[in-house]
């Protein structure tokens, strides 16, 4: 570790690990009130399960479908709305909103104004000297440093990050976040032609859990590109099938049971695709001289909206630190303790 040469120990700003929507709102949210804040994420992109693909003149969103009002704050749903990119989805009855260029464009939209560090895969954390500075190592062999650290990445890639990092210490805190389950997704992205389909039906299919044209539901380049979600049992039984044999199953499967032909397969893989188990409360947090957070769609019940109440609560949190200096945790609990090795 290349010796730490700090002018200013105190004014190192926040760590984020995980540019997905809860660290991108966090930052957002800590940047417009004047905090010094950088975001790492492993991708080359940004957004998590916000994500599109583009190929061949098509569009294919292939993570969350759209947004529903019921799962975003009043507060974030103005913000967002200002941006001018949310449009009505144009396949359902129901109010829902969609990014006409890709659901990826919302959080490149988020991201503006915010020190993004792409292809930044964090595998280490150390407390810097004093306890008052954070510091995490990325694959490259960097060391970042901040004052606080928060991670919001899906909350078994946190566990793992601070086993390593920590494998003696904050017991309570990983013990807490492996009450948080997900299930995994298995998404077929492939084009069918509607010339020769113009009206096209469809009606999902076991294991098919949804199945979506995106120009119908009301993407720019997305006529012909069809995103297909397979469930849950069929995803965690065939996860580790090569690609391939996936594939051509669901290609044999579309022809028998619904009737279309469809090419150019691609398969993309959700190992944390959707939360079976959250918790309540909106972060988790280990209090040192510096603190770390916890956050992301694993509280507040979970799911987008837990999501987002989870980063606009620590982001209030941040903003709006209380008066006491007691250690802290959220709905009063007795904060979590922790000593890390020299």
């Amino acid at each position: 570790m290349a010796n730490l040469k700090i002018t200013n120990p105190n004014d190192l700003g926040v760590l984020v690990v995980g540019a997905g929507i809860a660290g991108l709102t966090l930052a957002r949210n800590l940047v417009r009130h004047g905090m010094k804040v950088t975001v790492f994420d492993k991708s080359r992109g940004v957004g998590g399960r916000l994500a599109s693909r583009r190929g061949g003149g098509l569009t294919w969103d292939h993570g969350i479908v759209a947004l529903h009002p019921s799962d975003i704050p009043p507060e974030i749903y103005v913000d967002w709305k200002s941006l001018g990119i949310l449009e009505s989805r144009k396949d359902q009855a129901s109010m829902s909103w969609i990014c006409p260029e890709g659901m990826t464009q919302l959080p490149k939209a988020l991201e503006q104004g915010v020190d993004v560090v792409r292809d930044a895969k964090i595998d280490l954390i150390r407390i810097g000297p004093g306890g008052k500075v954070w510091m995490i190592r990325d694959d490259s062999g960097t060391w970042h440093y901040g004052n606080k650290l928060v991670l919001a990445v899906p909350a078994p890639q946190a566990e793992l990050l601070l086993e390593a990092s920590f494998p003696q210490q904050m017991v309570s805190l990983k013990e807490s976040l492996a009450q948080i389950k997900y299930r995994p997704t298995l998404t077929v992205l492939a084009t069918v032609s509607r010339k020769k389909y113009p009206e096209l039906s469809l009606k999902a299919v076991s294991p098919i859990e949804m199945i979506i044209e995106n120009g119908e539901k009301g993407i720019k380049m997305g006529t012909g590109a069809l995103t297909i979600h397979l469930n849950e049992a069929y995803s965690v039984k065939n996860f580790e099938l090569s690609e391939q044999k996936v594939l051509r199953e669901i290609k044999s499967l579309v022809a028998s049971k619904m009737g279309i032909e469809i090419s150019n397969l691609v398969l993309k893989k959700w190992r944390y695709s959707q939360v079976t188990h959250a918790l309540e409360d909106p972060f988790l947090s280990a209090k040192l001289t510096s603190p770390l957070f916890v956050i992301g769609d694993g509280f507040c019940g979970g799911g987008l909206k837990g999501s987002l109440m989870s980063a606009s609560s620590l982001a209030d949190r941040l903003i709006n630190p209380p008066a006491t200096k007691e250690p802290w945790r959220p709905n009063g609990k007795k904060a979590i303790h922790l000593y890390c090795p020299k």
